[in-house]
């Protein structure tokens, strides 16, 4: 080779450069779509970097005259060291966010912070569709518009999966659609007239023939806009993400309703509990207007005995679920927006992180910043944050939010998106019915309801000796016989407001019950601010607030004599008192709740259970016993099976055939060194056979097998009986120890 055709192999040619511009273009629209799941351009510049290695790699070893699989080859290690590089992370790290980061991020709320280890992710889409882009269009075999348009699987393999791993709403259907289709269809033509033969004809010719494939390309693109709004869809209805399809492997449950603890917030009579908060500072928040309702959990799931936060509560969006989330938070919301900084106090120590309205961003700055900054969720549909290793005192956050004016009015349209608190809502039938008369609408019938319980019903925290008599908690019997049902209700927050939401499901309005605090003019929130008040869904699915004061005042009830000194006849008997729902006098984290549980587990004493040490010696012994059996009984059965099959064969000549093979793979169960495979004829095989009748039993095989005539049932019958007789010898020729062996032997299996 001379040297001018050496450097023309490695000068990419005028077509070459043009494919890789079209791909580029193609896979730059396609990868723009994650603009919406990512924060910043880094995740574009790495991904289309990544397009760019596989058309060098690619064109490198078509230089080299390699075959295609060397550039994926090749690709690996580069792949590893400049994901590396990327993420700044080690090669376990990288491996494992290929294996797992697409879920991690389909399980994280979007936008993403594009740095650091999820930049793999696209690094990886990038490369990939490099290679595969280059690949195929390097194809030269097959029909020309296959070849030409062949080439377009790697960008619309690109686009889906950016489609599928992108959020419901697109980030721009003129891009995804008309752009990315006019240049699709741009690059199939330019593709296809490379095959053809030039043309003869005057330049107005050439012209008028570029302009119509111009107008063709341009209304193909235009025709694409309504076939991309139908497959991208143009809102949250119908788009098909993957984002919607994968749950966030996580539990809000496990942490108990903040709700029923209310009374740590209350005015104890000295000298008060160690645990009540009253007094203490629970947040400082800098920047926080006086009076936003600060929001600590809201609580849209009841079960009878407690209000608790839940996910998939509200059918009216996909967005109920608690999902991890970046700095950067996608929560579109109108109203004012405020940059808060919170400082924790000694009073507050939960798993629930307090936030004000639609958070925008989140940050933490002091107390576990990287571990909060991982693990933290965010509930878009009830705007309730928890951090699972929990939230501290010390603990330094900033955010920013929306705060906008969401109080309910009588006048609201109320939401049909009524679920399952309304059936448990069926023991307040009656009051549903009696404190709304004269209100006809669900929404003024929620009113009613509030009007009646702030004029009949008295405060009390059951903290006062006289007030003993007004117990804790929101189950069914402390809402029912002792409140809704006694002449006056008498209750605090917890009281009201669990009550207040039920009654509004129950009337046929979505109600849930939110707890927080109302932040006063210094900005520190102490146990003394804490509240409870509910929120109604309307009409267009937003919630509102009804403040606690609508349907609750602070009028106490008439002073009674202690409980010891009443009167205890059978007539007048105080209620028993409840079992309290759970307290989260030390709301658990993540880990405490693992201890307790491990705890818990190891306790193997108790009455009526087997000792722990007997569970795990039954564990020890019992598990390779039973996997010794299992793999034992298969091969038995195996056998019998081929033994079954082999005596009840379609023909009888057939059955005479696997009579022999039964002698013979029983033989070589046994250790007895029979030749097999496909030359060896039963007379060759006979000797082998450690049994006096082999021999003759392959004679008698040759001559009914190769006889005249087929034999009849008969003495296919009688030739397995030969059969058995003749296994039975063997077997009793042997030791105890080779029969045993020979029930697992696998040797019978192999052909050769």
């Amino acid at each position: 080779m001379n040297g001018a055709a050496a450097r023309s192999r490695w000068r990419p040619t005028r077509a070459a450069l043009v494919d890789a511009a079209f791909l580029l273009v193609l896979c730059a629209v396609a990868l723009v779509g994650l603009s919406t799941t990512f924060t910043g351009v880094a995740y574009l510049v790495v991904s289309l970097g990544g397009v760019a290695v596989g058309l060098l790699l690619t064109g490198l070893v078509r230089a080299l005259r390699w075959p295609g699989i060397a550039a994926v080859t090749v690709a690996l290690p580069l792949w590893f060291g400049l994901g590396v590089l990327l993420s700044g992370d080690s090669l376990g790290a990288v491996a494992d966010q290929v294996v797992g980061g697409w879920k991690q991020l389909l399980t994280t709320l979007p936008p993403v912070a594009g740095s650091g280890l999820v930049l793999v992710l696209p690094w990886t889409l990038g490369l990939a569709a490099g290679l595969l882009g280059a690949l195929t269009c390097g194809l030269r075999s097959g029909p020309a518009l296959l070849r030409s348009a062949v080439a377009l699987l790697a960008p619309v393999l690109l686009l889906a999966t950016v489609i599928l791993l992108g959020v419901t709403r697109p980030q721009s259907l003129w891009l995804q659609g008309v752009v990315f289709a006019v240049v699709a269809v741009g690059w199939v033509a330019v593709r296809e007239h490379r095959g053809q033969r030039p043309v003869e004809g005057s330049a107005t010719s050439r012209v008028r023939r570029t302009a119509v494939g111009a107008v063709l390309v341009g209304s193909a693109g235009l025709l694409a806009l309504p076939v991309a709004s139908v497959a991208l869809g143009s809102g949250d209805d119908g788009r098909v993400v993957l984002r919607t399809q994968v749950q966030p492997p996580f539990d809000i449950g496990q942490y108990p309703s903040p709700l029923a603890s209310f009374r740590r917030y209350v005015k104890e009579p000295a000298p008060a509990s160690p645990e009540n908060l009253y007094d203490k500072t629970l947040l400082t928040l800098d920047g926080a207007p006086a009076g936003s309702r600060l929001r600590i959990a809201a609580l849209d799931l009841y079960d009878g005995i407690v209000w608790g936060a839940a996910e998939a509560i509200d059918p009216t969006t996909t967005d109920d679920a608690f999902q991890r989330v970046s700095s950067t938070i996608d929560n579109p919301a109108d109203g004012e927006r405020v940059d808060v900084r919170v400082t924790v106090g000694e009073g507050y120590d939960a798993a629930w992180l307090p936030t004000i309205g639609a958070l925008q961003t989140m940050e933490f700055d002091e107390g576990d910043v990287a571990a909060k900054q991982e693990s933290w969720r965010y509930d878009l549909a009830s705007r309730t944050a928890v951090v699972p290793t929990g939230v501290h005192p010390g603990d330094v956050y900033d955010f920013s939010a929306v705060r906008s004016d969401d109080l309910a009015r009588p006048t609201d349209p109320p939401s049909d998106a009524v679920n399952d608190n309304a059936f448990a809502a069926s023991f307040l039938d009656t009051q549903a019915v009696q404190w709304s008369a004269g209100a006809s609408e669900p929404m003024e019938r929620v009113f009613a309801i509030a009007d009646y319980l702030k004029t009949q019903g008295k405060y009390s925290d059951g903290v006062l000796q006289a007030e003993k008599i007004y117990h804790p908690g929101h189950h069914e019997k402390r809402l029912g016989d002792e409140f809704a049902n006694t002449p006056i209700p008498v209750g605090n927050d917890e009281q009201y407001a669990a009550i207040m939401a039920l009654l509004a499901n129950k009337v046929g309005v979505p109600a849930r019950v939110v707890m927080g605090a109302v932040v006063p003019a210094d900005g520190v929130v102490r146990g003394r601010d804490v509240s409870a008040w509910v929120e109604l869904q309307v009409a267009d699915g937003s919630w509102r607030t009804l403040p606690t004061e609508t349907f609750m005042d602070d009028d106490r009830p008439a002073e009674q004599p202690p409980v010891t000194q009443q009167q205890m006849s059978g007539t007048v008997v105080p209620p028993p008192a409840p079992i309290p729902p759970p307290s989260t006098l030390a709301e658990q984290n993540d880990d405490e709740l693992q201890a307790r549980k491990v705890t818990r587990d190891d306790d193997g004493d108790a009455p009526g259970g087997a000792p722990g040490w007997w569970r795990w010696v039954a564990l020890g012994v019992g598990l390779p016993v039973l996997l010794v059996g299992l793999v034992v009984g298969t091969i038995v059965g195996l056998k019998a099976w081929r033994r079954r099959r082999r005596r009840a064969a379609a023909r009888a000549s057939a059955r005479v055939v696997g009579g022999w093979r039964e002698l013979v793979d029983h033989a070589r169960d046994l250790g007895q060194h029979v030749p097999v495979g496909a030359g060896l004829t039963r007379r060759q095989q006979a000797p082998h056979v450690a049994t006096p009748g082999a021999v003759d039993l392959a004679r008698t095989a040759d001559t009914l097998v190769f006889g005249p005539t087929d034999p009849d049932d008969a003495v296919a019958a009688e030739f397995w009986a030969m059969v058995d007789d003749e296994r039975r010898a063997m077997t009793h020729a042997v030791p105890a120890r080779r029969r045993l062996r020979a029930l697992v032997a696998l040797r019978s299996f192999r052909r050769h």
